[in-house]
């Protein structure tokens, strides 16, 4: 488990959007290696973990994009029934709320890496610390 840094690109709700900062990001040679976004109204969220913030945050602001930073959590989870629901108490008994989560599981895969974003990221990291050795 390690912290990350997300950058939250905020656009507008219409065609093409995801595509225009992705575009950008693979010019300036970013990796996205994690991405979740939805329609929340006029500004809509597009949250990324990419290789480079810094450099990522400044590329999507010269876009004319609004960019926030938060920390996240990068949990690496066995593929196995149950795992998600062992974070979930976990954290529920440290009184620790799930602000939103996302995660992915390539083919063939036996670990999933789950984002949390979380109300306590030390209180989750320290209620998570064994579950995920």
């Amino acid at each position: 488990m390690t912290k990350a840094k997300q950058l939250t690109a905020w656009v507008e709700s219409k065609p093409g959007e995801l595509g225009r900062i992705a575009k950008a990001l693979g010019k300036a040679r970013i990796n996205i290696s994690g991405v979740t976004c939805w329609s929340a109204g006029s500004e809509n969220p597009v949250h990324l973990l990419v290789s480079n913030p810094v450099k990522a945050k400044k590329v999507l602001q010269e876009l004319g994009v609004r960019v926030t930073e938060e920390e996240v959590l990068r949990v690496t989870l066995a593929d196995k029934p149950g795992a998600l629901g062992e974070v979930g108490l976990r954290l529920g008994n440290g009184n620790i709320n799930i602000e939103y989560a996302y995660a992915s599981l390539p083919a063939g895969s036996e670990k999933a890496e789950l984002i949390l974003s979380v109300s306590d990221l030390v209180g989750a990291s320290k209620a998570l610390h064994k579950l995920t050795q």
